[in-house]
């Protein structure tokens, strides 16, 4: 059965009360806003958020310690979108990946609705290639991972198309084949 978040990532909570929850992360302070980043249900059940301060520096929270300041628009926020850039530059890593032509010709493989793309690593083992989902590339990278500087052509369907580079979080590439941090000591 799937568990609804009550919140979204890029909502701005203020936290109510201290959490009883245990985490690696050190824990939201009461009476202080934050931003979604992630959520994430654990086997016992608790909805768990990881957000950020002003700074850019990673807290969690759960659900019951939280609630959701409805007035808020990132878009809009100058402040929390530099602190979310500033998050996003500290934690995520630049890979390259390698677009395939799809069965009508677009130089590239995508998801129905748009958002994700098929990539293949330039190294490692993902013969057929990783989905990724813009949603978890960084915000300034999202234009050149979605698009494509070559034509369709129905010629190549299946062939290699073009190299793209972009920044995901460094978990997400070791994961999927990206990068390896420990073939760098």
């Amino acid at each position: 059965m799937r568990h609804y978040t009550a919140f979204k990532k890029n909502d701005l909570l203020l936290i109510i009360k201290n959490t009883r929850g245990r985490h690696k992360l050190p824990k939201a302070i009461k009476n202080n806003k934050y931003l979604v980043i992630s959520a994430y249900t654990n086997s016992m059940g608790t909805t768990k958020y990881i957000v950020l301060d002003k700074q850019g520096t990673q807290y969690f929270t759960t659900e019951k310690s939280a609630e959701k300041v409805d007035s808020f628009d990132l878009s809009k926020d100058e402040e929390w979108l530099l602190a979310k850039r500033m998050w996003m530059d500290e934690t995520y890593v630049p890979v390259f990946g390698i677009h395939t032509y799809d069965y009508v010709g677009m130089p590239y493989i995508s998801s129905r609705d748009g958002n994700s793309r098929l990539i293949k690593p330039l190294i490692g083992n993902a013969k057929n290639g990783v989905w990724i989902n813009a949603a978890i590339v960084h915000d300034d990278d999202v234009k050149l991972f979605l698009s494509s500087s070559f034509p369709p052509d129905s010629s190549k369907k299946g062939q290699t198309s073009e190299a793209v580079t972009f920044r995901i979080p460094m978990w997400l590439a070791e994961k999927n084949g990206f990068f390896d941090d420990n073939k760098s000591k």
